[in-house]
């Protein structure tokens, strides 16, 4: 299975939700990630360099808390550019062909890259925030997605309350992930969220809150 993470707008918390939940379900099924996004978000989050090396999509991997992640490379800006998206759709399924659940964090735009993670899902996921342009961003997105054929589920990040989207292409879960510190810190110490809440609490209510969309996600 493919998760796509999709939404053009910047800092709605795609690379977060991506990680946290390739991490949830790495520990208990064979998980791949992969940063499809040419400036490294989940790359970043993991303390990882960049590769400047022009690779092919999928040609390098490195197995960090159980994921198997394929990081970032400037070689995502070619096939950016390319604009053949049924390559790079085709070459998604191919990595995921290897693992029973294959995570994609995507750029924020709905250019090549993008719209080729969301043809090659069989899930697609997006992050949105309780903010009027964010709102319309992913209105947006979910007319691009209902010309693709797909329904893509939107899960509210940095709310104790989530956003009722249900629009063409969009539909809304009842699911909210709360601000925390915990972000803020995990991201600085170069580690999931909810490998550090694991750390911190006896009771990981991030955890919680990811397991209930891995449900909704995965069935």
């Amino acid at each position: 299975m493919i998760i796509t993470v999709v939404n053009q707008k910047g800092g709605v918390g795609k690379t977060t939700t991506s990680v946290n939940l390739a991490y949830l379900l790495a520990q208990r099924s064979n998980v791949a990630l992969i940063d499809l996004d040419p400036e490294g978000g989940s790359t970043v989050s993991f303390g990882i360099r960049r590769d400047k090396k022009e690779l092919k999509l999928g040609e390098k991997s490195v197995n960090i808390f159980n994921i198997e992640f394929f990081p970032a490379h400037v070689g995502l800006l070619n096939l950016e550019l390319s604009g053949d998206v049924e390559a790079v759709a085709q070459g998604l399924k191919e990595i995921a062909k290897g693992f029973d659940v294959t995570v994609i964090d995507t750029p924020p735009n709905l250019g090549t890259l993008a719209v080729a993670a969301m043809i090659a899902g069989d899930r697609i996921l997006t992050p949105i925030t309780p903010h009027p342009l964010a709102i319309q961003v992913t209105k947006n997105l979910g007319e691009r997605l209902a010309s693709l054929g797909k329904v893509a589920y939107a899960v509210t990040n940095m709310s104790n309350k989530p956003v009722n989207l249900n629009v063409g292409g969009i539909k809304s879960l009842e699911i909210a992930i709360p601000q925390s510190k915990l972000f803020i810190e995990a991201s600085r110490l170069g580690v999931p969220t909810l490998r550090l809440e694991e750390f911190k609490t006896k009771r990981p209510k991030l955890g919680a809150v990811f397991e209930n969309v891995a449900k909704v996600i995965i069935g």
